[in-house]
């Protein structure tokens, strides 16, 4: 049977129509495949009393992947979510040190998200230190003792972060223990909030934390704290507390920056041996400074002094950072950290030295897509 031209017209334009239905409706959502990958050559002036050369990966940001997305549902409300996986550019290990979350944002009332999420440090204090912007993981305080580089994340947590109302924003988390008959082991909860008016930022944040690695099920895994001889040591914390407060001033291309942080841990336990360790309160006091030397060329520069259960420990550090492009860069930098005697010197991200001084040498590359 013949077919007119008209009638094959028409059903091709029934099949357009058809297959653009979805491409209509998916013109309302997105998806991002995004990523960073860092890697490097290290060299450490004391590592159990040797010099130590590295291949790195994340001396500024730990490598990832990952998906995030939104879809439209009107009246200035969408759902979200993120998806990252950690891994070494190195070695090629997996390493779970990334976000995963869902939720509803709006632009009149903020945004509510669940999973395994960034703490109120990390969003509102950690921003005000050089390990939270330019800096990144090896400008860390010692051991990360305030969380300030994200070292961990809260698992089972709901969050929630405000939009900006007059230069102020605030938000707020709670991750739950997962326990039948133990709603406070292991759970976790933390507030925090910034200004912002010109050339002039602050912020302070709490993060409160009971029966800190008690259980796998729980907020957070057990915690690396500073030992006897020179150590470092995994342990279990009844009770945790920190909080911290920061500030940075833009001058033109240099911006000057500060923040104090306290970490306490008590009822703490090491998890090897089971024994009862000290409780620690933890200080950091910092100040640090970015020129933007050229729109390539940025520099960056930090002093800590960190102090606590008898020791206390001084970090210097330089970093000089050059852009290819948007997306690829490369640095050098260098950290030297000094503890009291008898408390070792720990770069963070590198293994603890043999004694209490270690000096760090780096440089690497980076590329995001």
């Amino acid at each position: 049977m013949a077919v007119s031209s008209n009638a094959i017209k028409a059903a091709i334009a029934a099949c357009v129509a058809f297959i653009g239905v979805p491409h209509a409706a998916s013109a309302q959502s997105s998806v991002q495949l995004y990523g960073e990958l860092d890697a490097g050559v290290a060299y450490l002036n004391n590592v159990g009393g040797h010099s130590q050369y590295q291949l790195t990966s994340g001396t500024i940001d730990g490598s990832y992947w990952g998906l995030q997305g939104s879809e439209d549902l009107g009246d200035g409300t969408r759902a979200i979510f993120r998806l990252e996986r950690g891994f070494s550019v190195a070695n090629g290990q997996g390493r779970n040190d990334h976000p995963f979350y869902v939720g509803i944002g709006s632009s009149t009332f903020g945004t509510l998200t669940l999973g395994r999420q960034y703490d109120s440090i990390h969003d509102y204090l950690a921003p005000f230190t050089l390990t939270g912007s330019n800096g990144g993981t090896a400008f860390a305080h010692v051991l990360d003792n305030d969380n300030a580089n994200n070292s961990y994340l809260a698992a089972n947590s709901v969050k929630y972060t405000s939009e900006e109302y007059g230069g102020f924003s605030f938000g707020g988390l709670y991750a739950l223990s997962n326990q039948a008959g133990g709603f406070s082991q292991n759970r976790a909860y933390s507030i925090g909030a910034n200004y912002s008016a010109g050339s002039l930022k602050a912020g302070a944040a709490w993060l409160h934390a009971n029966g800190r690695g008690d259980n796998t099920s729980g907020a957070y895994d057990p915690l690396a704290l500073p030992g006897p001889a020179n150590s470092v040591v995994t342990t279990s914390i009844q009770t945790q507390n920190i909080f911290g407060v920061g500030m940075n001033y833009q001058f033109g291309a240099f911006t000057l920056g500060g923040a104090f942080s306290r970490s306490i841990s008590s009822g703490v336990i090491d998890t090897d041996t089971n024994n009862a360790l000290p409780s620690l309160a933890l200080n950091n006091y910092e100040i640090n400074g970015i020129y933007q030397l050229t729109p390539a060329i940025a520099l960056a520069g930090m002093y800590v002094y960190t102090n606590g259960g008898g020791a206390h420990w001084h970090e210097g550090a330089l970093q000089v950072d050059y852009l290819f492009s948007k997306r690829t860069d490369v640095y050098l930098e260098s950290i030297y950290q000094r503890a009291s005697s008898q408390s070792p010197a720990v770069i963070n991200g590198f293994d603890p030295s043999g004694g209490r001084n270690q000096l760090m040498f780096s440089t690497g590359i980076r590329h995001r897509f």
